[in-house]
């Protein structure tokens, strides 16, 4: 298999999580999303975010471990591992600091602000593996 029709399958997995992962308008619109699927398991949960598996993969498949495609996949685990934690105390009902304040002034999220991460990873992806 080569790069390209991974990266390909790399901007599908970012693009499925954009679309159907950070659904909402809002903080709470996205956090309420994110609750929902939460709710049906935490495997669902871990399942609904592919690029992260596919940035493992690629790694492995091309035995490429350089600082770009280590700092991508420990930034991936960093956002799940923080949804993670953010959900954990929405349902034990525990603060949760100075994510209550989004949430209270229910701070918009608009697409290109969205976007823009899912932009970030598809080049530093692609910036690793053709330089």
């Amino acid at each position: 298999m080569n790069f390209q029709v991974i990266f390909i399958i790399y901007v599908i997995c970012e693009l499925f999580e954009l679309f159907y992962i950070q659904k909402g308008e809002t903080f709470s619109a996205y956090m309420a999303n994110l609750l929902m699927i939460y709710k049906r398991g935490i495997v669902h949960f871990l399942c609904m975010h592919p690029s992260f598996y596919a940035a493992i993969f690629t790694a492995i498949y091309f035995d490429n471990f350089s600082f770009l495609i280590v700092g991508l996949i420990i930034l991936k685990a960093l956002d799940i591992i923080l949804k993670l934690i953010l959900l954990d105390k929405i349902i034990k009902a525990k603060p949760l600091g100075i994510f209550a304040q989004m949430l209270e002034r229910d701070i918009p999220l608009n697409f290109p602000l969205k976007s823009a991460l899912t932009l970030f990873y598809a080049v530093v992806f692609y910036i690793n593996f053709t330089v």
